[in-house]
């Protein structure tokens, strides 16, 4: 443990040394040289635990009430330590490129890196917390480091509002959090989470479910599940494009890791929670994919599939859950790893497909999707790699999104001896992640199409060109570990091996057999992947080498025209038309036209955008509301003098017949 309080101590000294009083490129280096010392402090100790070498425990006497502040590294925690910390240094490497602009400038560009700095640090506290109170510390550190992260661009309007959208959204997610902590502190006496363990396992009813139902809000708010999502989208689009990346892909996953943490302290659940928790993740998935069919806004189109993604990886817990339950060992292997897979796998691919999203932003100035185009023979390598974590987040092969969601359908569908009526649900939810797949594969295609493909669709847009070599080392980087852990899936099976275990510890007697099995599955779909990669990158080799037979070159007859314009291609909005028309009712569509009039026309415009179903209508009960106040208080006339004696007497009223009840009835 003296190695992590070093990598925290290493973390907070380079924060301090961000802000001094110095040029913003020694502020950045100050930063990235911390994070990656403390990265390799912390890996040095985590790796091994993850692979199977003994937890490690330390403690902090303090004075009471806090009492004695525990520490332990298990294998879940060095499992999302083990990606985690290297994925915010290649964010931290990414900011260089895209914040280059601002480093001659007068911004403070150190108070950027010493916010990464935190947000690195609260991931050593949250995954290493065995005492609530740290688990609270890290929690809020993350959340006021990324909403800080988020406003970076604070002079916006817009960014302000989204901003303070993701910080009540949050801190109303903590809300549920201390509720559920005071509940479980109040019956165990102790902030320790062995002993929250402890009281869950031995008291199953009404109040062990209430606890359950408050974690998953307060973690469902984290993780940004429908229909806790509606800040996402908001503070996807105003952030930086690495801040959105180490959101979607790094920070968010924080929820995830404390689901699965109070499931594994639960031990075993009962049956319900498994099946709340496969319909809660279900929905998600489904409403998540079908948003990201209808944006215009390249990051907030990534930004629903973070919620669909949760979503998916919520199943395979689910399935889990239920393993636990029913007592089936292979259920329990099957959930979890597949869950904790799509968690790793999740945060490759996304963080690659913003940083792809970045770079466009960069080159171009505008993710509107309507009016970009053509920027695939402009950005050869940016379009490589957003087409490669497109194919992953479909779910395709070979590449590693496909080897998650396997694992996890593997789950759904099995030949385990269950009731016939739960092999009837756990199908139907297999078939609903299959829509979610083919909803995912027209989205990304959709948004690949209409951005790199075809010709510029807004002639007011300079001629792009690719980014710098700061901001395609770590997409590429990201995206060679899509490749790698599609056709060696193997790999990743290793990291969540360990996690797996702690699961089926909770079943007495439990062999590994199904662990063994699995691996040897993956190794075979492993082996197919690698098969197609090759298969695939020999065609684009002789594709790119010989080309094909030269074509000769003439004017085209092509009906009064000879070089299509942006008339003739298809727009974001009509490429989704008719597949969203039958989810009018989810997906709420809003036109703004201006149809020519007369002889002459000036020209007109029609613009359609997707709205948030569940934003609008928060913001439309809370305007109601407030104008509800504006009208009581009118007709109260407040400034009465008479309404606050008649108000105190009341509230006098209700306080003495609380005391009175305490001391009678309610004793």
């Amino acid at each position: 443990m003296n190695v992590l309080l070093a990598a925290q101590v290493l973390l907070l000294a380079g924060a301090l040394a961000c802000l001094l009083p110095v040029r913003n490129r020694l502020r950045a280096a100050f930063g990235l040289l911390s994070q990656g010392l403390a990265m390799l402090l912390v890996l040095s100790v985590a790796v091994p635990v993850v692979l199977g070498g003994a937890p490690l425990e330390g403690e902090l006497a303090w004075a009471h009430p806090v009492g004695t502040l525990k520490m332990r590294l298990d294998a879940l925690g060095g499992f999302f330590l083990a990606w985690s910390l290297p994925m915010t240094l290649l964010g931290s490497v990414y900011a260089v490129g895209y914040l280059q602009r601002h480093f001659d400038g007068e911004r403070h560009v150190g108070v950027h890196y010493a916010l990464l700095n935190l947000t690195a640090l609260s991931f050593v506290l949250v995954y290493t917390a065995d005492h609530a109170l740290v688990f609270l510390l890290g929690w809020e550190i993350a959340a006021l480091a990324a909403w800080l992260l988020v406003i970076w661009d604070y002079p916006n309007q817009k960014v302000r509002f989204a901003g303070f959208n993701y910080l009540v959204s949050t801190h109303i997610g903590l809300i549920f959090l201390v509720a559920a902590f005071m509940i479980l502190y109040t019956h165990s006496a102790s902030w320790e989470m062995g002993s929250f363990g402890r009281w869950l396992q031995a008291h199953p009813g009404a109040e062990r479910n209430l606890v359950f139902l408050l974690l998953l809000a307060s973690f469902g708010l984290k993780s940004a599940f429908f229909p806790f999502h509606s800040w996402l989208p908001r503070a996807h689009a105003a952030a930086p494009a690495h801040v959105s990346a180490l959101m979607s892909g790094v920070i968010h996953k924080a929820g995830l890791y404390a689901l699965v943490r109070f499931i594994l302290l639960i031990g075993q659940p009962d049956e319900w929670m498994g099946w709340f928790l496969i319909g809660f993740s279900l929905l998600s998935a489904v409403i998540g994919a079908l948003y990201t069919v209808g944006q215009r806004d390249l990051k907030r189109l990534l930004g629903y599939s973070s919620t669909e993604n949760v979503g998916i990886a919520g199943i395979g817990l689910g399935v889990g859950c239920l393993g636990l339950a029913w007592g089936n060992p292979a259920l329990v292997t099957l959930g979890f790893a597949g869950g904790l897979l799509h968690v790793l796998n999740h945060a490759f691919f996304k963080c690659q497909l913003f940083y792809a999203a970045g770079a466009v932003y960069q080159a171009t100035h505008t993710v509107d999707i309507e009016r970009l185009g053509g920027l695939a023979r402009l950005m050869p390598w940016t379009a490589v790699s957003f087409v490669l974590g497109g194919v992953a987040i479909a779910a395709l092969p070979p590449l590693n999104g496909f080897t998650s969601e396997f694992v996890i359908y593997s789950g759904l569908i099995n030949g385990q001896p269950i009731a016939a009526w739960a092999k009837v649900a756990l199908a139907a939810a297999a078939a609903g992640l299959a829509f979610v797949g083919a909803v995912s594969a027209l989205s990304i295609t959709r948004g690949f199409g209409v951005v790199f493909l075809g010709a510029p669709r807004d002639p007011s847009i300079e001629r792009p060109q690719e980014v710098s070599r700061w901001m395609l080392a770590p997409t590429l980087l990201h995206a060679a570990g899509v490749v790698v852990l599609g056709v060696a899936p193997v790999l990743g099976l290793a990291l969540v091996e360990g996690s797996v275990r702690l699961a089926l510890a909770a079943l007495p007697g439990a062999g590994t057999q199904a662990l063994d099995a699995l691996g040897g599955t993956l190794t075979r779909i492993g082996a197919l992947s690698a098969g197609l990669a090759v298969a695939v990158a020999i065609l684009w080799w002789q594709r790119a080498r010989f080309g094909g037979p030269a074509a000769a070159s003439h004017v085209t007859w092509g009906c009064g025209y000879t070089a299509p314009n942006t008339r003739m291609q298809y727009t974001g909005s009509s490429f989704s038309w008719d597949f969203s028309q039958p989810f009018r009712g989810v997906m709420v569509l809003l036109r703004r036209q201006h149809a020519p009039e007369g002889y002459f026309p000036k020209d007109g415009h029609l613009v359609t955008d997707c709205v948030d179903a569940v934003e609008r209508r928060l913001f439309s009960v809370i305007r109601h509301g407030d104008e509800s106040a504006t009208e009581l208080s009118r007709r109260l006339r407040e400034d009465d003098p008479r309404l606050a004696f008649a108000a105190a007497l009341v509230a006098i009223i209700l306080i003495a017949g609380v005391i009175a009840l305490a001391g009678g009835a309610l004793r």
